[in-house]
Formats: structure tokens, sequence, C-alpha cells
């Protein structure tokens, strides 16, 4: 393969002097290891995702996760099968030092930054290199073109792009080539598998309730829970059968507020008491085990606790939107900013800003076909990140597994 004087010069460059220190590394998992690095323009959590789904599809499949800056890769959501180090310097002996002691079977580089010494190594040792979830705007490709010799070099040595949108496909094609192996594949996005919930249970439920109109508050800290009474109260005036189902964020909390709830007056029922929402329940407390996924498929309306105040941890929006059902939300996003952007910019979640609001809405998405609407959006785009997930999954898995790897293009 042609290398450009642009990236010989560099790796000139970058061969003199030594490499770092030694780094105190951990010892490489036995078996294939995917290294997985963080580059401009994706993140840790979307990266994290696609290792869940690749270690789903092969159970065992170790990985290596690096990132530029100080993200920190151990709370992102990785498989156990994770270790990390921080990436080696751009000079030729660091990331000798770096290969050598891992040894990676295949690199998948997420976003759009490109180290120069860090692919031609990994390229010389015969490791294949996919490019992932990469993004180039129109800020981008000035400073692509401004080194588009040694950019079209370190594009050769990529096995697979895979570009988010037809621009970026477009915009790399120009710099590495007709040739480049684009593919469009999408965004990786930071999705959930549906969670698992009895059918048996929601069919039971759901003839229980029969028309009743009901709303599902999940996560709710000590902090929200009198919001989400207050909208409660105000949305019964309107439809005074209306059932909440709340599921506080801490069930160590459950009697209190079963207690508090009952001195106010409300008609309270329990889940751990093996209780039922019946005619008369108007608050039923969803405090047994492991049970989200009956609650999201059984509520048409889902508020997610922790985002009406700052410093919450809540759930990840597309929880609900895997199963169906309407989104509601306060202005903090918590640890889920990526995923409540991408639902509202699709038009598939609600944003409230208090009780007045949260009671607003859901009486508003009493209507059916104004609930659907909404869960429509959320599931179309919870499924297609879905599909983008699998599409990269099959790529990798097929280029770890060699030659004899097929995959359609």
């Amino acid at each position: 393969m042609a290398r450009s004087l642009a990236l010989a010069l560099y790796l000139l460059a970058a061969s003199r002097g030594g490499s770092e220190p030694a780094a105190a590394r951990g010892r490489r998992p036995d078996g294939k290891l995917v290294w997985m690095h963080l580059g401009a323009g994706s993140n840790l959590k979307r990266l994290a995702q696609l290792a869940r789904r690749l270690y789903d599809l092969r159970p065992g499949l170790a990985f290596l996760v690096t990132a530029q800056g100080d993200a920190s890769p151990t709370a992102a959501g990785f498989p156990g099968t994770m270790v990390t180090d921080r990436t080696p310097a751009e000079r030729v002996p660091s990331v000798a030092a770096f290969l050598d002691h891992w040894r990676p079977d295949l690199a998948l580089i997420a976003g759009a930054t490109l180290p120069p010494a860090l692919i031609a190594g990994t390229h010389d040792r015969g490791i294949p290199l996919i490019l992932a979830d990469i993004r180039l705007g129109t800020e981008d490709v000035g400073q692509w073109r401004w080194r588009r010799g040694l950019a079209a070099s370190l594009l050769s040595r990529f096995s697979r792009v895979l570009a988010q949108d037809p621009e970026t496909a477009a915009r790399l094609r120009a710099i590495g080539g007709r040739q480049l192996p684009v593919e469009i594949a999408g965004r990786i996005e930071e999705t959930s598998e549906p969670l698992p919930g009895s059918e048996a249970e929601r069919a039971a439920l759901a003839e229980l309730l029969a028309t009743r109109p009901v709303w599902l508050a999940v996560a709710c800290p000590e902090a929200e829970e009198e919001a989400v009474i207050a909208a409660h109260a105000r949305a019964m005036r309107l439809a005074h059968r209306m059932l909440l189902i709340l599921v506080p964020a801490d069930a160590q909390r459950a009697d209190a507020l079963a207690d508090r709830i009952g001195r106010e007056g409300w008609v309270v029922a329990r889940r751990s008491r093996e209780e039922e929402p019946e005619a008369d329940v108007q608050v039923f407390l969803a405090d047994g085990e492991a049970e989200l996924g009956l609650w999201y498929r059984l509520a048409p309306v889902t508020f997610m606790g922790g985002t009406l105040s700052p410093g919450g941890t809540g759930r990840n929006p597309f929880e609900p939107a895997a199963l169906g059902s309407a989104i509601l939300h306060g202005p903090h996003p918590g640890p889920y900013p990526d995923a409540y952007a991408l639902l509202a910019d699709a038009r598939a979640t609600r944003l409230v800003n208090g009780a007045e609001a949260l009671a607003d809405a859901v009486a508003d998405l009493i209507a059916p076909d104004r609930a659907a609407l909404l869960a429509h959006n959320a599931w179309a785009v919870s499924s297609g990140g879905a599909e983008v997930t699998d599409r990269v999954a099959e790529i990798v898995l097929a280029t770890l597994d060699g030659p004899s790897g097929k995959v359609a293009a």
C-alpha cells in the first residue's frame, strides 16, 4: 500500500525520542480482543451500546477501551470483559509498546479523529481497522482537506468506513477516493433493549384496569414525589378514574411513601404486598422487584423521574421508547443528554417544567391518538438505533472472523 509523503514525514518525526515511561498495564484478557478507541464526535455510552450487542452475539468477547481526553469508560455500561488503558502518545515507540502488550484482534476507531501513528502502527501489524460512527461537518472538512494526502493515506488503511450520513460519505470519498469502502450505516445510538415483562401479568392487569386511564412515574426521587402527586391530583379533575403507577427511585422509601400518600387521603395499593389496582385505587405503588418492563408495557404514558430537578440519575428514556410508552420529562436529563436530545429532535417526548405542566401533559395525553403519536415517534428512533447497532456489530464480527467472514455490503 502506498504511503503518502505527508504520512512518511509524520512517522519519521514520531519515531524520534523514546517511548513514554512504561505504563502499568493490566493483563491482556484471554481470547479475542476488540480494541475500541473513542475519538471526536462519538461518545462512550454509544460505544458501550455496541460493545454490549457484540457481547450478546459473541459471549466471552473482550474489549479494550481507550478514549481521548478525560473520558472514563468505567461507568459507561461496557460488558464486564472490558479493560481500559490510556491512549498512547503519538510516538512510534509508544504505539509499539501499547500494541505489543494488548495484541488486539481488531481495532475500531469511533468518531472523526485519526491519530496517524496509532493507525499506521496498527495496520502495519495486520490488525484490521474499522472507522465507525464518523460524521464530517463543514467545519471538519477544511481541516481534513488541509492535510488531504495524510488523511487519504490513513483512510486507505481501514477495511470498512461506516459514515453517519450521506454527506459524510460523500466528503470521505472526496478525500479518500471512490475506492474507499464507505457505507452509510447511520449513527450508533444509546438505545435500550426491551426490558423483560410477563405477558400473562400484563394481560391480567390490563383486563382489571379495563378502560381506566393510566400513567407511570418511574424512578421518582423523594424530591419529586410531591410534584408527581400534585400533578396526579390536578389531572384527576379531568379524568377522575385515572390511576398513577408510582415507582420510587429508592425502594427503601416505599413504606414511608405509602404512609405519606395514605395520610393525604389517597387510596393506595402496593405491589410488594400482592395488592391489586382495584377500581377504587388511585395510586399503585410499584415497589416490587425488576418489573419495569411490565409497567412500561401497561402504561401509555411515562414520566421519567429524576428530570425535574438537577442532580438526578433517572432511567434511560429508551426503555419506555422501546416498549411503546409516551415519554414526559423535566429539563434535567442527568446522564442521558444525548438520548433526550435525539428523542426531542424526533418529536418523541414532551418537556414539562413542574407539577402544573406535568398535570397538563398527562391530561392531554389521555387522548389515545396523542399518546400514540409520541410513542410511535420514540419507538421509531429506538428501533432505528438498534438497526444501526446491529449492522455495525455484524460488520465487526465478520471482520473479526477473517477472510471467511462474509458480510453483505
